[in-house]
């Protein structure tokens, strides 16, 4: 007759323990790095673990990486860009960046994104005191730069949104000339 083989108390007991120990190892190396940022090993970061626990606007939020120094003497200005500023845009998100530029005043710009990266970019302005949403493109396309002057035609902010339809976060640099008065990342 065939009986079916029961394990000894003692093994029971070991594979008990031996599960705990487990269960105790997974805890302090993966969940706790992943759901609490706690790494108190070191593995969770050696794995990557730890950035699940940042919350996703921390890990794909705009940021300006670098910002305009103040304004140089006007001999220096006439050589060289007044601002220069390197700008994260997240993959797939989009973001502002602005001036506040007077009627008659004329904006110079050049920017280029890393490694040539091509992104949606609508260069635009709104006029000040608006209340209804009107803006006016002056430029818009999908280009890894671009270039030129603006001779602004009304009182307003003015500057570009850019949209990173990429799985990547794209770096974009930007240099200004002018006489206008930085918003920055809307």
């Amino acid at each position: 007759m065939n009986t079916i083989p029961q394990p000894s108390t003692k093994s029971l007991i070991w594979s008990c323990i031996c599960s705990l120990l487990l269960a105790i190892f997974v805890f302090i190396a993966a969940v706790l790095p992943a759901e609490f940022n706690i790494d108190p090993i070191g593995l969770g970061q050696a794995m990557g673990l730890t950035v699940l626990s940042q919350p996703a606007e921390a890990i794909n939020k705009p940021v300006v990486i670098s910002c305009p120094t103040e304004n140089k003497s006007t001999a220096e200005a006439s050589l060289q860009w007044q601002d220069s500023v390197m700008i994260s845009i997240p993959p797939n998100k989009g973001l502002e960046y602005k001036f506040t530029i007077a009627k008659g005043e004329t904006l110079e710009f050049v920017w280029k994104s890393q490694a040539d990266e091509k992104l949606y970019f609508d260069f635009h302005g709104e006029p000040e005191g608006s209340t209804n949403g009107y803006f006016k493109s002056f430029r818009e396309s999908t280009q890894s730069e671009s270039s030129g002057s603006l001779l602004v035609p009304f009182t307003g902010s003015h500057g570009w949104y850019w949209e990173n339809k990429s799985n990547q976060t794209v770096i974009i640099n930007l240099k200004t000339r002018g006489n206008y008065k930085i918003i920055g990342l809307l």
